[in-house]
């Protein structure tokens, strides 16, 4: 019995991890700020980020596809392994960010 209640909180510690991330998905399109935010792996369409924050955001293996990064902040972001489709970056700041492995050769800077 005890094995089972310490296999069910585990399951659902897990559930609300994995849930956490599209929330902060969600909350990043709405107010554009997400400093210091784990977001790795996400998927992300068709967002009107300009001007977001995500100084020191995790975007590990992040899937970036028609977003508008236009005047955002990216200092000190990981975005290694991450994937930009579409993406609009002029005037973003990159200082500091880590973009080994990244593929951006489908940016767009106007």
């Amino acid at each position: 019995m005890k094995l089972f209640r310490v296999l069910l909180t585990t399951a659902i510690i897990l559930l609300i991890l994995q849930a956490e991330t599209p929330l902060r998905v969600f909350a990043l399109r709405v107010t554009k700020s997400c400093s210091g935010c784990r977001l790795k792996g996400v998927r992300i369409q068709n967002a009107d980020l300009t001007g977001a924050d995500l100084s020191n955001a995790d975007l590990r293996w992040a899937k970036l596809d028609s977003v508008n990064l236009n005047h955002a902040n990216l200092q000190g972001a990981n975005l290694r392994h991450a994937r930009l489709h579409n993406v609009t970056t002029k005037g973003t700041n990159f200082c500091e960010a880590t973009l080994m492995d990244a593929v951006k050769g489908y940016c767009n800077q106007p």
